[in-house]
């Protein structure tokens, strides 16, 4: 089970204690998060036990 929340898991850094013996600079979702929302979309991430799904949504534009 992971040991943190959708909003924690998207901030600057954030790693759960497991993964903390692997690579990495948690820096990733941080990134997407920001270029999502940057380009007008919504990124959201959903947490079911050990598993985690990101929701990137945008709005249909129409010109």
């Amino acid at each position: 089970e992971m040991d943190f929340d959708e909003e924690e898991i998207m901030q600057r850094f954030a790693r759960g204690d497991r993964s903390r013996s692997t690579e990495g600079s948690g820096l990733g979702l941080s990134i997407a998060k920001s270029f999502t929302e940057a380009c007008g979309g919504r990124f959201s991430i959903k947490i079911d036990g050990d598993l985690f799904k990101v929701v990137l949504r945008f709005d249909e534009s129409r010109e």
